[in-house]
């Protein structure tokens, strides 16, 4: 990457161009449950962001443009083209900051898993964290990151699934939550006010890709208001819910989330093709 660190990523099956960015304070084995299945028909890169799994943080300031800026240098480095994205939460922020930055040209469709465009909620604006999280308690919540993380970590944890999962898979509970721990706190600290600092409404009408938005109808993050927002702002989005998920549909849904993100890429990398054979020909 750009200071020297070494980005680990994993780079599965052939086909379609399909990367998966995770989200905040997790890593790319948190798409293991789906990873096998979607290379069965596409090429799926999954990264570690900086500072999350086995990639480092490395020199200088977290940011989210920092992160945003090393998705381009993989993107870059492999050649990728025609990529359908999917960004769950915190990935689907740095996609959305690459592109409003870089444009769309490498990208051939976008897929926005359970995230929201402005994550702290003002007044005017009540469709970030379903928690009302403003920016006070945003605040909060960071200095309990870099007092505890650990703790805060386990308490995090389970509110990333549909309620009730946690009494019912408790061992799921506890792999989730050592795998959280494992991050620094301050790094995350660092990152989290970075994404609140966030504020990509403005960004959205540009975005001119066919967009599938994906939320859980029981998701303790976001709202159902927050995805048909992202539908009507994005010019050419469709939605998909997961009635028995929580934040994270992959995790929760895995057979029906890859089912739903193959259909959508296939569509897209058809469309794709279409356009291609056409393009420059009279009509």
């Amino acid at each position: 990457m750009s200071d020297g660190s070494v980005m680990r990523y994993r780079d599965l099956g052939a086909g379609p161009v399909l990367l998966l960015v995770h989200g905040w304070a997790a890593s790319g084995d948190f798409f293991e449950s789906v990873a096998d299945q979607l290379a069965a028909g596409f090429r799926v890169v999954i990264p570690d962001l900086r500072a999350h799994g086995a990639t480092p943080a490395g020199e200088g300031p977290l940011d989210i443009d920092l992160l945003a800026n090393d998705l381009q240098t993989l993107i870059d480095t492999l050649e990728l083209n025609a990529i359908t994205a999917l960004g769950w939460s915190m990935g689907a922020t740095v996609l959305w900051r690459l592109i409003a930055r870089m444009g769309h040209t490498r990208f051939a469709g976008l897929i926005i898993e359970d995230m929201s465009p402005r994550i702290i909620n003002t007044e005017g604006w009540a469709l970030g964290m379903a928690t009302g999280m403003d920016s006070a308690g945003s605040g909060r919540a960071v200095e309990a990151m870099r007092h505890d993380w650990p703790a805060y970590a386990a308490a995090f944890a389970p509110n990333m699934f549909a309620r009730g999962r946690a009494a019912r898979e408790p061992a799921m509970i506890a792999d989730i939550v050592a795998r959280l721990s494992r991050r620094d706190g301050d790094a995350m600290a660092d990152l989290w006010l970075s994404m609140a600092s966030q504020d990509l409404r403005e960004s959205l009408p540009i975005m001119n890709l066919p967009t599938l938005v994906i939320s859980g109808a029981r998701s303790e993050a976001y709202g159902p208001e927050t995805s048909r927002y992202l539908v009507e702002s994005l010019p050419e989005a469709q939605s998909v819910t997961f009635a028995n998920s929580g934040h994270a549909p992959h995790l929760e849904e895995p057979q029906e989330f890859a089912s739903a993100v193959t259909q959508f890429a296939n569509r897209v990398h058809a469309a794709a093709v279409t356009h291609h054979n056409t393009e420059g020909k009279p009509s």
